[in-house]
């Protein structure tokens, strides 16, 4: 026995076996493709495989297994000067590995290992099975026959008739190899390849003859197939995508991906649409040290429907040129108004009203940072800009921002510095220069119990006007003093009883008062370039502007009054509950307002604004707000959201809104809304998706979708059908109906739901096995 061990440690028999699994699991794997883990555990409806007992546990922080020594150990052990066998319950160990057999021999002179009544191996990562092996130390070549393995990472199996290995050419060829995520000997989807021949110097393999079986059932077959067998990418044909949709008909698309280098990629998409025509997209993305972006870019030479030719082209880099220098580019075009709603599969995109053109330079410094911004748009509803006039581009936009830490006497300080042109294409609108400075000067007390901090601030804003009407000051400007006083108190107790499952636990009370001045200046002939009501929530009562942008600056002479309670958790510190309320009081009306037609506001204040956040427990949680009307208490502003969550796969969305807004655009009702989102199982097997989105205002329906998910062990099947606005103002409702096949561990096939499932239930991940 130990002269048969000197011989397996200097001869490293274990390795052969690696190799025999990395040739049966790479056979499969480039197909795969690496996947993003999740914590949720997508194969609780598996049973374990009959090889799962032969995985070893790791161990943490161990050598390397070559730096190792084997272990063997034997019920009978003959030895001549020609040949040694092992015979009863034969155990080979060396770390983290185990090779096991009834009867193993070794021939001297040939230096030849032979298994002939079977063996396993197992480590942290692989389990094998095999009926014969023979591996030739002098030449580091073997062959194995009748091999089964498991794969626990990816709870994978797999068979390969027989399994030529050269070491030292770092080369295995497999034949008849399979690849499956289903119980062994029940297998719904299999992949399977004739003949299998994998390089480790070049990194690349080859497969013969490979198929695609579902339920016994060819999908898919490939004759020839050359893939990396490494974790660098490889070009070729990813799995199609298909789809129904009232918009395009049936859609087909076939994406080929090419691997140009390392750091560079691109995908081209052919796409039939059968109410449109041929769509031809490319994606083109980098990724270098310095510098990453995409290009993308699509063109229909003619769409049926539409009548013309149609295309869109996007540009998108990111980079650093120099030490603490940052340049982003943007740049997004399509050919028409409707071309997103009708051709785009990116859904985040179908409710845009105007694409956006920039390029940012950006310095930053320690306690300061310098912007140089060009700005512009492609507007794509004209109709909701009738009013307002369209945006202005920014050609250019000048910012410089700093703020100095604390210094003598406990100051700080703070500068914003603003040039920008704002420009139109209209040659009837006022254009023009302006130029605002903000700097102040800030103290702050904070200790434990609370705070005390005293801002002082002045506002300059200059113009420099283009177009303007005869008569009209085409240098206009406002200067005056901003001037706050933030305070707050933060009181404690521990809780005296449960409450909300809370019994270890501290509840804080902590009201807080905040003073803003700003005298009033005359703005009437400032033209609103930028600025616009700011939306009024509770961080609203403490904001030193009502307006966003510079070209307003609301007078104030107010004091916010606001009260803060907040439940924490001993055991856990987390917060469970928050509640806070809170009201400005006008000591005088505010008389700036976006246009001159408009009447002072002479409210006293501003209306109660509420919002709180429960955690009920792990899984429940609600929150939400209310703003009342100043002068009468009646609602102005309503939000609920109501949220439980078990696990990907088990959770409820539902949002109420009432928004009633009378000075945009005129409306009573300007938002009033429902939305309701769940996943849910009906069965260990089968889960209903839905959601409803209704418009009350307008009864009008913005999107309904409802679905079912059928999910085995290794593969899941869904089905959604989905009717859906663009636009609330949209009459006629847009049809889709969507089909998609999963095999776990392996690839989708169908198209489009995944995307529409992640845009539409809030809080939907697709799981990636």
């Amino acid at each position: 026995l130990g002269h048969f061990n000197r011989h397996v440690k200097s001869c490293s028999v274990t390795p052969y076996f690696r190799v025999l699994a990395t040739g049966a699991v790479l056979a499969v794997l480039p197909l795969v493709g690496v996947q993003a883990q999740s914590t949720f555990n997508p194969w609780l409806q598996c049973e374990a495989d009959e090889l799962a007992q032969e995985i070893v546990p790791a161990t943490p922080n161990a050598l390397a297994p070559d730096d190792l020594p084997v272990r063997a150990e034997a019920g009978r052990v003959e030895s001549s000067s020609t040949w040694s066998v092992l015979e009863g319950d034969v155990n080979l160990s060396r770390g983290d590995q185990r090779l096991r057999a009834e009867r193993m021999t070794l021939e001297r002179p040939a230096n030849r290992v032979r298994i002939e009544e079977g063996f396993t191996y197992g480590d942290p990562n692989q389990a094998l099975r095999g009926t014969q092996a023979e591996v030739d130390l002098n030449a580091e070549t073997g062959w194995f026959k009748d091999t089964d393995y498991y794969l626990p990472g990816r709870n994978a199996q797999g068979y390969a008739e027989k399994v030529n290995v050269d070491r030292a050419q770092q080369s295995s060829q497999l034949k008849d190899a399979t690849y499956s995520t289903c119980p062994r000997g029940r297998e719904a989807w299999e992949l399977r390849a004739r003949r299998l021949n994998l390089n480790s110097a070049s990194g690349r393999g080859t497969a013969h003859d490979i198929v695609l079986a579902f339920k016994d059932t060819p999908v898919f077959y490939f004759p020839y197939l050359s893939f990396p067998i490494t974790e660098e990418r490889q070009s070729g044909f990813l799995f199609p995508r298909q789809g129904y949709d009232s918009k395009t008909g049936f859609d087909l698309s076939l994406p080929y991906y090419w691997n140009i280098a390392p750091d560079r990629d691109m995908t081209l998409t052919p796409r039939l649409m059968s109410a449109r025509g041929l769509l031809l997209g490319a994606e083109y993305r980098y990724l270098y040290p310095d510098r990453q972006g995409k290009i993308d870019a699509e063109y229909i030479p003619y769409d049926r429907r539409y009548g013309d030719a149609r295309g869109s082209f996007n540009i998108v880099d990111r980079a650093t040129p120099l030490p603490n220098l940052y340049t982003n580019l943007r740049f997004e075009y399509v050919s028409d108004d409707s071309y997103i709603r009708d051709l785009s599969n990116n859904l985040d995109f179908l409710t845009v009203n105007y694409l956006e053109r920039y390029l940012d330079v950006r310095y930053q410094g320690d306690w300061w940072q310098a912007l140089a911004r060009v700005q512009g748009y492609q507007i794509l509803n004209p109709a909701l800009f009738s009013l307002t006039g369209d945006p202005y581009e920014r050609l250019p936009q000048l910012v410089f921002d700093g703020a100095w830490p604390t210094g003598a006497g406990g100051f700080n300080y703070h500068l914003h510095g603003e040039v920008v042109s704002f420009q139109q294409s209209n040659s009837a609108v006022v254009t023009g220069t302006r130029l605002d400075l903000w700097p102040t000067v800030g103290w702050a007390l904070e200790k434990p119990w609370g705070y005390l901090k005293p801002q002082a601030g002045f506002r300059y804003t200059g113009y420099q006007l283009d177009n303007t009407t005869a008569g009209a000051n085409d240098a206009p400007s406002r200067a005056a003093p901003v001037l706050s006083l933030d305070s707050g108190l933060i009181f404690e107790r521990p809780l005296q009883a449960d409450w909300l499952g809370v019994t270890a636990g501290t509840q804080t009370l902590e009201p807080r008062l905040f003073y803003l001045y700003v005298p009033y200046r005359d703005q009437d002939d400032i033209p609103i370039f930028d600025s616009a009501r700011m939306d009024r929530d509770f961080d609203w009562l403490f904001r030193q502007n009502r307006f966003t942008g510079a070209d307003r600056l609301g007078d104030a002479n107010q004091l916010t009054a606001a009260l803060t309670s907040r439940l924490i958790d001993g055991s856990s510190g987390r917060e469970r509950l928050r509640a806070s309320v809170g009201q400005i009081q006008y000591f005088e009306d505010r008389r700036v307002n976006l246009y001159p037609e408009l009447p002072p506001q002479t409210a006293a204040n501003s209306g109660l604004i509420a919002q709180g956040a429960l955690n009920l427990s792990s899984r429940w949680s609600v929150q939400g707000g209310v703003q009342l009307e100043p002068d009468n208490s009646d609602l102005l502003r309503t939000a609920f959201d109501l949220r439980y969550y078990a696990n990907p796969r088990q959770f409820v969305n539902l949002s109420y809104l009432r928004d009633r807004n009378p000075v945009n655009l005129g409306l009573s009702d300007q938002i009033h809304s429902v939305d309701a989102s769940l996943v849910w199982p009906l069965s260990s097997r089968l889960r209903v998706l839905a959601r409803w989105n209704q418009a009350l205002n307008i009864d009008r329906n913005l999107e309904t979708l409802a679905g079912l998910e059928y999910e085995d062990c290794c593969w899941a099947l869904r089905a959604a059908a989905r009717q859906y606005r663009d636009s609330p103002l949209e009459v006629d409702a847009q049809t889709g109906f969507y089909l998609e096949l999963e095999l776990k561990g392996l690839s989708r096939l169908g198209g489009g739901l995944e995307t529409v499932l992640q845009s539409s239930i809030f809080g939907y991940q697709p799981i990636r096995y």
